[in-house]
């Protein structure tokens, strides 16, 4: 809150002395024993009647790690386990459909229906996918044709039972919003998309523009402190979703995968973790990590509709004012055809994960590739094997690198690593290197290329390689932390 007057200043501290010195009201809630949450991400759902089983929708399938065409069933069986499992509340944190199409959305809504219909609520916030999105498309016949997609006020409107209507408190700057769902507990589901600035020819604009990327609006998060606020003066339990991480799941991640958190992450961590936010759901990068800051943890869950499909079952435990996090998989009740289905998919699509990687990778190379080649050819080495495109690096990479890169990509997905796991996937990139330099250079300076590249490249990316594979973070330095992934408890 702001200053403006010395007077308020003093009655402030003052008033801050003594909630410091009192300990914090409890509350009464109405359940005697824990109750339960469920927390599922990226579901990526696209609705049956935007495709048929035609060329597009084939492509479609092909070229995607999720299970795009079996996202609906994947919902629909997730919506049957849970009205068995009868938990308190349902969690959905953001890209909730495929490309913000209003078909999707309106049958991801009919399925929220059908849970609240068994005594199970819900609340969602959206994603980078979900609104004004130039990508919504149908899938008919031989190729893809545009679809309606929706506004910020459809969105609330389609989810207003589910986080956007009754006795939720709306910010008046996005479509955050603070809901008391369990007398008790405060959800706080925050906006962190940037679809205001995104532009569809189909609406007039001259060009499609997708943003991806995230932040939370200055006014946005003053907001969401004094939501915070309020509850923890009233001695209720605080927690937040959003579908941006606000915390580096991967070390380097503000750098390399910019666009999968928050815009000041920093920042903005402290400012809610200061007001008593202690436990964040997040998506969005599809991948099962959870991270510690301070007081705050981030909790990131998978994308339901890809490999290994996971969700999250939070126990909150009033009387000990703690979280306890366990995580499930396609196991909890989806079929194993659908299981094993969706690790041929990821498997399949190493390729494409390839092909992205050199892509980002290679105008950060470039220079540095260009002075090896030009060294070499000016002592006469042949070259006619070094790539000399994206293109052509990914088919290297994938020719050399695909086992520890498929395993690799496997783990961060699932999350819970092994150290000795770890250990094994870098030492097998190595090994993928040496092999690597002997299809790219002449017999005679293939082992030196191959330590050269390793010498070159592994400082880089080993640190990196360590953080994601053994739930390390800050790798070698004093602030170096480690979060379970699967099951830890956090304190509220």
């Amino acid at each position: 809150m702001k200053r403006f007057f010395f007077t308020i200043c003093c009655l402030l501290a003052v008033v801050a002395l003594m909630a410091a010195a009192t300990p914090r009201k409890k509350t009464t809630v109405t359940q005697n024993k824990p109750y339960q949450i469920l927390v599922i991400s990226d579901t990526h759902l696209l609705a049956p009647e935007l495709y048929d089983d035609g060329e597009a929708a084939q492509k479609l399938a092909q070229n995607d790690m999720k299970l795009v065409l079996e996202s609906d069933k994947l919902m629909r069986l997730t919506v049957d386990w849970a009205i068995k499992q009868k938990p308190d509340l349902l969690l959905i944190t953001g890209d909730l459909t495929l490309n913000g199409e209003q078909a999707s959305h309106k049958r991801f809504a009919s399925h929220l229906a059908r849970l609240a219909q068994n005594g199970v609520p819900s609340l969602v916030i959206p994603g980078n996918h979900d609104i004004s999105n130039p990508n919504a498309k149908q899938y008919k016949g031989n190729k893809a044709t545009t679809a309606l997609t929706i506004t910020r006020d459809e969105f609330a409107q389609i989810y207003a039972p589910y986080g956007y209507a009754g006795s939720s408190r709306r910010d008046p700057a996005s479509l955050s919003y603070a809901c008391e769902p369990i007398p008790g507990l405060v959800v706080l589901g925050i906006d962190s998309n940037r679809d205001e600035e995104n532009r569809l020819v189909a609406r007039g604009d001259t060009v499609n523009k997708y943003n991806n990327g995230g932040r939370v609006k200055p006014q946005t998060l003053q907001w969401l402190r004094e939501q915070a606020e309020q509850a923890r003066s009233q001695g209720k339990h605080v927690v937040a979703m959003m579908h941006h991480h606000m915390l580096e799941h991967i070390d380097g991640e503000a750098q390399y995968l910019k666009d999968y958190i928050v815009a000041d992450h920093d920042a903005v961590a402290k400012a809610l973790a200061d007001c008593g936010v202690h436990a964040l759901f997040t998506g969005h990068l599809h991948i099962t990590d959870a991270v510690t800051s301070g007081p705050l943890t981030e909790v990131a869950t998978g994308s339901l509709s890809t490999y290994p499909m996971p969700l999250r079952v939070a126990t909150i435990d009033p009387s000990l004012d703690s979280l306890r996090i366990d995580t499930q998989f396609a196991s909890f009740g989806l079929s194993k055809y659908l299981e094993r289905q969706g690790r041929e998919q990821v498997e399949r699509n190493v390729s494409i994960e390839a092909n992205l990687l050199a892509n980002k990778m290679w105008p950060r190379m470039q220079d540095k590739i260009n002075q090896v080649i030009s060294f070499l050819a000016s002592n006469g080495v042949d070259l006619s094997n070094v790539p000399s495109s994206p293109r052509e690096a990914a088919t290297l990479l994938v020719n050399n690198l695909q086992q520890p890169f498929t395993e690799i990509l496997l783990s961060v997905t699932r999350g819970g690593e092994d150290p000795k796991q770890a250990e094994a996937l870098i030492s097998a990139t190595k090994k993928g290197i040496r092999r690597m330099a002997c299809e790219m250079f002449p017999a005679e300076i293939a082992d030196d290329m191959g330590n050269f590249l390793i010498d070159n490249l592994m400082p880089r990316i080993e640190p990196t390689m360590h953080s994601a594979l053994e739930d390390r973070n800050q790798v070698g330095k004093p602030t170096e932390s480690h979060t379970p992934d699967h099951n830890l408890t956090i304190g509220l």
